[in-house]
């Protein structure tokens, strides 16, 4: 495991189980190029998130201080009864926590399950997908996706994050947290290897340089070590 550089965002919620790290033998790497010769890996992971959808939820509450301070930052960054979406919003914890905030969030799930979950929060929850947010041009004043951009597959990098660019007003505030690392799996849901879920792990300075020339200014980021690497980033969305 790669030495800790920062407290910053050490994610202990989100879309990753930290068991599934225990078992070395649970990945199931598959080359990018064979990707698309297999079933679609958005619609299977989406699929697995509807079977696990309220086991997931109660083994995410329970939030680290770093994480909970990284929120917090985002959050401030936004204007009173600022639109914020959750993108990957999952059973709704962050999205619901950014209302007591008095910020006008909404939350953005193709799983189902997950929605109606957040659904029952009392989230404002739209069924659809994080590649394609179902958001108007320039309507956020933030936009945050914790542990969800690591399912879709890397070819679509590019593109799903000019989707969010665009979605963000110019001067909105993006809070992404995701795995790094290299290449794309799948990996079983622990204790149950018949659910599968896609997994794609990102190199921080590629990731970075793409932020950048989408037209994301970077103003913090680093990278944790929990169960996975993960790297944090708080970017604003440049005056056009």
């Amino acid at each position: 495991m790669p030495p800790q550089r920062s407290q910053h965002c050490q994610i202990a919620g989100g879309r990753s189980w930290a068991a599934a790290d225990r078992h070395p033998d649970v990945k199931h790497p598959v080359q990018p190029g064979n990707i698309h010769r297999m079933e679609d890996p958005t619609a299977r992971t989406t699929a697995t998130y509807d079977r696990i959808a309220r086991v997931f939820a109660s083994r995410s509450e329970n939030l680290d201080s770093a994480f909970r301070a990284f929120r917090a930052r985002f959050a401030a960054a936004l204007p009173a009864g600022g639109r914020v979406a959750d993108l990957g919003c999952g059973p709704g914890r962050d999205a619901a926590w950014f209302r007591e905030q008095g910020l006008s969030p909404v939350g953005v799930d193709r799983s189902a399950a997950m929605a109606a979950l957040a659904a029952d929060r009392g989230v404002h929850v739209a069924l659809g997908d994080l590649r394609r947010p179902p958001l108007a041009p320039g309507s956020l004043a933030g936009l945050w996706s914790v542990a969800a951009l690591l399912h879709v597959p890397a070819a679509e990098t590019v593109p799903t994050l000019r989707a969010w660019h665009a979605a963000l007003r110019p001067g909105g505030v993006l809070g992404l947290s995701t795995s790094t690392g290299d290449g794309e799996a799948w990996e079983p849901v622990p204790h149950d290897e018949g659910l599968l879920r896609w997994f794609v792990h990102r190199k921080p300075r590629t990731l970075l340089a793409v932020l950048a020339d989408i037209g994301f200014e970077v103003r913090e980021h680093a990278e944790t070590a929990t169960h996975r690497t993960w790297l944090s980033v708080l970017a604003i969305r440049r005056e056009v």
